[in-house]
Formats: C-alpha cells, structure tokens, sequence
C-alpha cells in the first residue's frame, strides 16, 4: 500500500513538471521571418581550387560582408545592421553542396549565430541562359545578450546567373528566445 501511494504521489509530481514545462515552452513568443530584407552584399575573400578530378569540380571558401541599408531586418525588434557569412561550397559547374556560418551583428552592439546547409543546381533556360537555383536551411545557433538562447530556423531558395552580382531569393521561418 504504501508503495502505491508513493507511485502515486510521483507520477503525480512528474506529470506536473512535465505540464509545466510545456506550458511554458507554448507560452513563448515565436517571430516570424516572411521576407528576405533588402541588403547589398561584398565578397571580402574567396579561394577556390580545382579538384582535377573532372572539369569544373572545385572546392571553395568564402567570406561576404552583407549590410542592411533599408533598416528592414530585425530580431525581437533589435535592427540587423550588417552580417557576415563564411562558407565552403563543392560544386561542379556550380552545382553541389555547400555550408555557410553567419554572423549578423545588431544595432545593439548583440550578435546572433547561424549555420546554413544547402544546395546549387546549374540549369540551363528554355532561352539558352545559364542559371544557378539553389535551396538552403538556416539554423540559429546561439547569440549574445538577450539572444543567447535564440532557436529557430529560415528555409529558402531562390537563383542567380553563374558569376552574378545580383540574386533573387525567398525565405520564410520562425525563431524564439529562451527566457
């Protein structure tokens, strides 16, 4: 007998830990990213080598400087002022994988951390134009500040001419804080 009220009592005590835990993992507030912001963007360095395995295989490393001119990104309502994203990619012909980690630096003086993994496909057009589609998934990683304990991620897509200095692109997510 009293094994089972001690049973009892226990299930009773984890069940509300359990209830109280996800209660407030639904309370937290989510934000929603529907748009890319408008931004220009500058390659800082970039070395890329060929494997010599087949024509056009390379494997490559990047750095771009994005700034965000438009004041048209933020997180939790803290303005994005510039970001920096440093990659690998391993493409022939400009199709292949790639990953890329990103820095995006707040008005604020706070930073957040993501990591990205994707695709890039080389198409060619109905009209004989070249064309590179890619895909990719964001995941925030961490921050500084109050965004220390960002969760979230962005998937997107979107294409650029094979040695372009413009692309189009769509994305949409969601992210939170740990509070």
């Amino acid at each position: 007998m009293i094994t089972i009220r001690f049973t009892t009592v226990a299930s009773s005590v984890l069940f509300g830990v359990a209830f109280f835990a996800t209660t407030a993992a639904w309370a937290q507030q989510k934000y929603t990213i529907s748009r890319p912001p408008s931004s220009t963007s500058q390659y800082l360095q970039q070395h890329a080598i060929d494997v010599g395995d087949s024509s056009g295989h390379q494997v490559r490393v990047y750095e771009i400087r994005n700034s965000y001119p438009e004041r048209d990104f933020s997180f939790a309502g803290v303005v994005v002022t510039e970001s920096l994203s440093r990659g690998m990619s391993d493409y022939t012909n400009y199709g292949g994988p790639f990953v890329t980690y990103n820095v995006y630096i707040l008005e604020d003086g706070n930073k957040i951390f993501s990591r990205n993994t994707g695709t890039s496909q080389s198409l060619t057009k109905p009209d004989g134009t070249q064309v590179v589609r890619f895909s990719y998934v964001e995941n925030f990683t961490g921050g500084t500040g109050k965004f220390k304990g960002i969760h979230g991620q962005i998937s997107g897509n979107g294409e650029r001419a094979p040695v372009a200095k413009t692309l189009t692109v769509q994305w949409s997510g969601e992210y939170w804080l740990d509070e």
